[in-house]
């Protein structure tokens, strides 16, 4: 009977509870991008785009590895730049340690002229620890160089799901830029999601699209 009632009365003082962002790891919106229904979840990234003032891409898909192991292999830097869309990039780790894992990365792209910029990685656990992770957070955005590109931001959730072995990546990115495109965001995410599950199974990187 005591047992009964301890039950009911830890299940009366029960709420929901929002678990806070860290500041500098806010998610920009929510993803419209729905998970997936039934089924055995495959590792293929759904995704779609809206265009008013600026470009918004959204997308969401899974990883077959625990989200320990996810979260391992997102922080090699050379897994989340934008390898395939500019000329060079230099990454400068761990340049704000008050997060988790941080990076910088300066881009250099050439064409009728150079356009340079930088771009800041900031990394954490929001719910979980990195062994033993529910939610985690990363989060960039352009900080300085070239007026072409005028917003260059995005973050990736990294979600357990009801599988151990099973991991649900979520992306939503933001540019305004002059010569960008939708297509060219699109192609970006997917080859980071691509790139981000050859990691984790311990694959090399994927070609370009």
């Amino acid at each position: 009977m005591r047992a009964l009632v301890l039950v009911l009365l830890v299940a009366a003082c029960q709420s929901n509870v929002t678990t806070p962002f860290p500041p500098g790891l806010e998610p920009f919106e929510d993803n419209p991008v729905p998970t997936q229904q039934g089924g055995a979840r495959t590792e293929m990234l759904v995704s779609q785009s809206t265009d008013s003032d600026y470009i918004h891409i959204y997308g969401r898909g899974y990883a077959l590895v625990p989200p320990a192991t996810l979260w391992a292999a997102v922080k090699n830097p050379p897994v989340m730049v934008a390898l395939c869309s500019t000329d060079s990039q230099v990454i400068t780790p761990n340049d704000e340690p008050t997060y988790e894992f941080s990076f910088s990365v300066h881009y250099s792209v050439q064409e009728v002229i150079t356009v340079e910029w930088d771009d800041a990685w900031r990394y954490g656990a929001i719910d979980g620890t990195p062994e033993d992770l529910m939610l985690g957070m990363i989060k960039h955005q352009k900080t300085q160089g070239s007026d072409l590109i005028s917003l260059s931001e995005g973050t990736v959730q990294v979600s357990s799901t009801d599988d151990p072995n099973v991991t649900e990546l979520a992306f939503v990115e933001h540019l305004n830029a002059t010569g960008g495109s939708t297509g060219d965001v699109l192609k970006g995410v997917q080859h980071n999601y691509d790139s981000i599950v050859a990691a984790a199974h311990g694959n090399p990187e994927p070609a370009c699209p």
